[in-house]
């Protein structure tokens, strides 16, 4: 009876640990630009992996426009909903302000090399709009609908993320956007499957965008050096910021979800849509 009790109370210990750190524990520390300056400066002993880190993932970051720009122009439709520009446009457009003033403040070239890619950015995702209008149109409105009507939506709903959040981010004490950046990658990784499964063909989609998406969750959410973690390593530490890493094996799961659905959509149902 004695060491039955001591199983069932190590069991309860077990789950109460696993209820307290998933539940009511919140990391100690924060995210700040000393933070960045640190990791990324010779002081630190590993700033030329945190550089290697950081570049690989943007690097595939700026792929996962790249490609998309590639298809759009190729098959006439993109592989992201248009909701998904408005929120990347939203949310880079933020980046670009918050990088330029960490820059005036800090004086750290992190920083502006940072505003300039998203920039970059938003001129993609600007140009993947007007794409979006000219191919698309179909997906998201009417026959007949005006192009300022057309125009307009696109604005409101830009409007209504940048709002939504910069609110978020005032609410996180988020001022570099380094806990905000994380749902950019958590949307990348996961909406592209489910868009795809929604259409079922593959036009606007490709085996090399659904790799790197993969790719992307690897780099953003592998609990030994992902680029947030080589930045501020006690706030995205697995026993400090468990959620980080469950959402993070969420969106791998549904990135190699994306491309079993795309190696299962035939080839015939392809060219039959492009034949129409």
């Amino acid at each position: 009876m004695n060491k039955n009790s001591n199983i069932e109370k190590n069991s309860k210990n077990i789950f109460l640990s696993v209820y307290e750190n998933l539940v009511l524990n919140y990391p100690k520390v924060d995210v700040k630009p000393e933070d960045v300056i640190y990791h990324l400066s010779s002081e630190s002993e590993n700033y030329k992996q945190a550089w290697l880190i950081i570049s690989m993932t943007m690097f595939c970051g700026l792929l996962v426009y790249i490609i998309p720009i590639y298809l759009t122009e190729k098959d006439h439709i993109g592989p992201y909903p248009l909701w998904l520009h408005n929120f990347y446009c939203a949310a880079d457009f933020m980046g670009i302000w918050i990088f330029l003033e960490a820059y005036r403040k800090h004086h750290f070239l992190f920083f502006a090399i940072v505003s300039m890619g998203e920039a970059t950015w938003v001129l993609m995702e600007i140009f993947c709009l007007q794409r979006s209008i000219k191919y698309e149109s179909h997906l998201y409105w009417k026959d007949g609908t005006s192009l300022g009507k057309k125009v307009l939506d696109i604005l409101i709903q830009i409007i209504i993320f940048y709002s939504g959040l910069n609110l978020l981010r005032y609410e996180l004490n988020d001022t570099i956007m380094w806990k905000f950046w994380i749902f950019t990658q958590v949307f990348i990784t996961i909406v592209p499957g489910l868009e795809l499964e929604k259409r079922g063909y593959r036009n606007g989609n490709n085996i090399y965008l659904h790799i790197v998406l993969i790719i992307v969750a690897i780099f953003s959410f592998n609990p030994w050096c992902n680029m947030w973690k080589v930045v501020s390593p006690k706030y995205f530490s697995l026993s400090a910021n468990p959620w980080y890493y469950i959402i993070g094996f969420v969106s791998f799961m549904m990135s190699l979800r994306g491309l079993f659905i795309y190696l299962n959509l035939p080839e015939v149902e392809m060219n039959k849509i492009k034949k129409n």
